[in-house]
C-alpha cells in the first residue's frame, strides 16, 4: 500500500484531549482543525463527526492515534471510556479506509521526520545512526514505543511500559515512598510519572516537610515551581530524577543505541528546571552496564505537533513503518 486516500484525517487522542488535523494532499503539512475534550461526546464517532460536520471537504481516510492498547482494528483508551472499532468508525464517518495506531507509535514514527529544531538534548551520548530509537513520556498516562530501522523501512514497536512496577532506589525516594504511593493498588511507572504522579510527588514532599498540601493540579505545580515555590521545586526535582532513571532502564531494556526521546505535554514545560548533571548521572548510572549506558543519548521532543507529524508520515507511506498490515487496515 503506497498511501491513504486524501484528504486524510489525523487525530491524536489521549486520556484528556483529542487533537484533530487534516492533511489535504500528499506531501502537505497537516492543518489543525480542533482540540476537544476526550469524553466530551458519548462515542469517538460522535466526537469526530462534531468536527467533520463543519468542513466543506470531508476526509476520505483517517489515521487515529489512541492512548491505549490495540487489538488489530480496535482499541480501548486506558484512561477514558472510549472504545474504537475501525470499520464502525469508517461506516459512521463515510471513510474509505483507515488505521488505528497507539499514540506512542505515532510519536515513534515522528522520529523519522522531526528536525533538529524539534528536540532538545539533555544527554548527548554516542548514538548510532541506525540504532533503535525509543520514545517515551508522561502525560495523562505514560507511554513508550520504539522505532527499529531496517534498511529504508522502519518497524514500530508499541509497548505498555507504563504499567511495569517501580520501587525506590535512593534515600530521598525511600523517605517519601510511603506518602508517594499511598492508595495505589500497584506502584507502576504510570502511577508516578504522569500528571497525577506529579501531584503525588508534591503531596509527598509537602507531607515530609510537615505542610498541609494545597489542592493543586499538575499545571499548578509546574507554575509554582517556575515561580520558585520550594515544595513544588522539590517535587519537580524528584519527578525529573525518577523520569531519568526510568528512561535509562528502558534504554537498557530496548538497547536504544539510537537515542531516547521524551515526549508528552508535561516535560517540555519543566525543561528550565532540569538539573542536567543529575539527569546525566541517573540516566547513565546503570552498574554493571555503565559502558553501554554511556552510549545512550537523551532528548526531549519540544515540537507540540510531533504526533500529528508522525501520523501524516504514516498516512503518506504506511509500508515505511511496517503498517501496511491487512489485519490492522480497515475500510468503510
Amino acid at each position: 500500500m503506497s498511501g491513504f486516500s486524501y484528504p486524510v484525517l489525523v487525530a491524536d487522542i489521549g486520556g484528556t484531549n483529542c487533537r484533530l488535523s487534516l492533511v489535504p494532499e500528499a506531501g502537505a503539512r497537516h492543518e489543525p482543525l480542533a482540540r476537544i475534550g476526550t469524553g466530551s461526546h458519548p462515542t469517538p464517532e460522535a466526537a469526530l463527526e462534531s468536527v467533520l460536520s463543519t468542513l466543506s471537504l470531508r476526509p476520505r481516510s483517517a489515521v487515529l492515534a489512541v492512548a491505549g492498547p490495540l487489538q488489530g482494528q480496535s482499541a480501548q483508551l486506558t484512561n477514558a471510556n472510549w472504545h474504537f472499532d475501525g470499520p464502525k468508525i469508517a461506516q459512521a464517518l463515510g471513510l474509505e479506509q483507515g488505521l488505528l495506531v497507539n499514540d506512542f507509535e505515532a510519536l515513534a514514527a515522528s522520529l523519522a521526520v522531526l528536525g533538529d529544531r524539534d528536540v532538545e538534548t539533555l544527554v548527548p551520548g554516542k548514538p548510532e545512526p541506525k540504532g533503535l530509537r525509543l520514545v517515551m513520556g508522561p502525560g495523562t498516562g505514560f507511554g513508550a514505543s520504539a522505532l527499529i530501522a531496517r534498511g529504508q523501512r522502519g518497524v514500530l514497536v508499541p509497548t505498555e511500559s507504563g504499567h511495569i512496577g517501580v520501587g525506590p532506589e535512593d534515600p530521598t525516594e525511600e523517605k517519601i515512598w510511603p506518602s508517594l504511593t499511598a492508595g495505589l493498588p500497584r506502584v507502576t511507572v504510570e502511577g508516578l510519572l504522569s500528571g497525577d504522579g506529579l501531584v503525588r510527588f508534591h503531596r509527598a514532599v509537602a507531607s515530609q516537610s510537615g505542610l498541609l498540601e494545597a489542592d493543586v493540579s499538575a499545571a499548578d505545580i509546574t507554575k509554582l515551581a517556575l515561580d520558585g515555590d520550594p515544595v513544588a521545586l522539590m517535587a519537580v526535582v524528584c519527578f525529573w530524577r525518577l523520569l531519568a532513571r526510568v528512561a535509562g532502564d528502558l534504554a537498557l531494556a530496548f538497547k536504544a543505541t539510537g537515542g531516547v526521546y521524551i515526549a508528552g505535554g508535561i516535560v517540555p514545560r519543566l525543561l528550565s528546571l532540569a538539573d542536567l548533571p543529575t539527569i546525566h548521572a541517573v540516566f547513565c548510572g546503570k552498574p554493571p552496564m555503565e559502558d553501554l549506558a554511556a552510549l545512550f543519548a537523551l532528548h526531549v521532543i519540544t515540537a507540540h505537533d510531533a504526533a500529528e507529524q508522525g501520523l501524516a508520515a504514516i498516512a503518506a507511506a504506511p509500508a515505511r513503518f511496517g503498517l501496511d498490515d491487512p489485519e490492522r487496515l480497515w475500510v468503510g
